[in-house]
């Protein structure tokens, strides 16, 4: 399975959010699923990508270039996507999935996992959608959605459909059962 974690490219202000997305790259690998991911080796991208790697699971980045003229990319990948723009990696990412995870992250990280959320709303998808809720890092977002749902703008099965574990172990029981 093609797992795509959305995750920030710096590593945030607290040691937890690499320490699970460490232990979410070392899953990944052991469960022998692949990750699929933005291609970088910086922040919170570079410690999944690097757990993953370590353990030896297939991963592939997908990358814009301007990125790789900045040469944030990770060198040691057994594949790495080019595309033109922002919007060609997100279609890419989502051609490429089976199951979608966004650790902690910024804007970028909430427009990709958005995607998901919307897709899966549009009957597009049906694929597992989880945002792992580090120390309550997405609980606001969640907290959002309750209240799009109380005034109408989201069906309680929509948003039933998007999961917020607080734990590695609770995406590898999500996945499990998708």
């Amino acid at each position: 399975m093609n797992v795509v974690v959305y995750c920030g490219s710096s590593a945030g202000d607290s040691p937890r959010y690499a320490e699970v997305a460490r232990e979410l790259g070392t899953w990944i690998a052991e469960a022998g699923h692949s990750l699929v991911y933005g291609g970088s080796s910086v922040g919170l991208m570079g410690v999944v990508a690097g757990a993953a790697l370590a353990g030896g699971a297939y991963v592939t980045g997908v990358e814009p270039r301007f990125f790789l003229e900045m040469g944030v990319e990770q060198h040691d990948l057994p594949e790495l996507v080019e595309v033109e723009t922002m919007s060609e990696r997100k279609a890419k990412m989502v051609e490429l999935g089976d199951a979608f995870v966004a650790l902690p992250g910024g804007v970028g990280t909430l427009e990709e996992i958005s995607e998901i959320m919307s897709r899966i709303r549009l009957r597009l998808s049906d694929v597992p959608c989880m945002l792992l809720n580090v120390d309550g890092y997405y609980d606001p977002l969640k907290t959002m959605l309750e209240h799009m749902v109380e005034h109408g703008f989201l069906a309680e099965f929509e948003f039933a459909a998007i999961k917020f574990p607080r734990s590695v172990a609770e995406v590898a029981q999500l996945i499990g059962e998708a």
